[in-house]
């Protein structure tokens, strides 16, 4: 009896494969850039992770990643029906990861979740979520 070969162990041609179209953007100073080479933290790499996992393709592509070096944060910048959406990277396994609306008036926190030791794949799952049970994205 002959084995057939199956397809190999990569991608098959039919499959859509997610590639990074994600923005990157660097606010030091109150300048903003878009030099992402020297951000190397791990809350870089988080986001970068995070964003490249996002489910939908919409999320996907409007996805902006924000180094704010004045404030020591590094956060994933979705434009919404609300407005701008931030969702905060947390710096220590003791923080959360946060949901943070720009409004005029100021930023207001719409929901946050421990989950330091979440893969990236899990947590772009619950953004996608969080977006879509509110009907944001």
């Amino acid at each position: 009896m002959e084995r057939v070969a199956r397809w190999p162990r990569a991608t098959p041609p039919n499959v859509r494969r997610q590639e990074g179209a994600h923005v990157e953007i660097v606010i030091s100073g109150g300048r903003v850039t878009s030099l992402k080479s020297e951000i190397t933290n791990l809350q870089a790499r988080a986001a970068r992770s995070i964003a490249n996992y996002l489910p939908r393709p919409e999320l996907l592509r409007d996805a902006v990643i924000q180094h704010n070096k004045g404030e020591g944060t590094t956060s994933i910048r979705f434009d919404t029906k609300a407005g701008p959406i931030r969702f905060l990277i947390p710096d220590s396994p003791d923080m959360e990861y946060q949901f943070i609306n720009d409004t005029d008036d100021g930023p207001v926190i719409l929901g946050s979740f421990r989950g330091f030791a979440l893969s990236s794949r899990s947590v772009a799952f619950r953004i996608s979520e969080f977006l879509r049970m509110r009907e944001l994205k």
